[in-house]
């Protein structure tokens, strides 16, 4: 890993990180995360790394007329799922456009908030996870159940209780943990 004359290459061993690349197609950055790498020549993205998979979301330039940037999004395997083959998570690589809507959900982090768009639960305590170690325990019956909002990444219990309210559930908030149950 380094900058050299050739290539400008890091490495992302855990969290999420957005990267504004200056264009040099003689120089391309390079991420790597996990087992897969993200190669740009000039763009701005975010790779990041949940349960082993590696995500990112980009910004270019659109080509012709039109100068609004294009965003696109690749992800590696499904979300939250692990590979105990990791040839496999390489070949699940696809590459998919994106609104912007969805672009500025994805980069809620950089102001301490998470977004989620029908979320499920289960998805979500995955997410908290990443940002604090009151860890938020759902209980199965309802770990399908989705929701839509924004949080603040740093208050677990406050998105337990306002998707309990909103779900009719019930938010038991202990020392370590906060369950969220029928």
């Amino acid at each position: 890993m380094g900058f050299t004359g050739s290539a400008r290459k890091v490495q992302l061993v855990k969290g999420e990180a957005l990267f504004n690349v200056a264009k040099n197609k003689n120089r391309p950055f390079i991420v790597v995360a996990d087992d897969t790498q993200v190669r740009a020549v000039g763009t701005s993205f975010t790779v990041r790394l949940p349960a082993g998979a590696a995500c990112s979301n980009s910004r270019s330039g659109r080509r012709g007329g039109s100068h609004a940037p294009r965003y696109t999004e690749r992800q590696t395997g499904a979300r939250g799922r692990r590979y105990a083959d990791r040839s496999a998570a390489r070949r699940a690589i696809a590459t998919h456009p994106v609104p912007y809507s969805k672009v500025a959900r994805n980069l809620a982090w950089q102001y301490g908030q998470i977004a989620f768009d029908n979320e499920t639960l289960e998805d979500a305590a995955l997410e908290f996870a990443r940002y604090s170690d009151k860890k938020i325990v759902v209980e199965p019956a309802v770990a399908g159940l989705t929701i839509t909002g924004l949080f603040a990444s740093n208050d677990p219990a406050g998105f337990a209780k306002a998707a309990a309210s909103v779900l009719n559930l019930h938010a038991e908030v202990g020392v370590e943990e906060v369950r969220i149950s029928r």
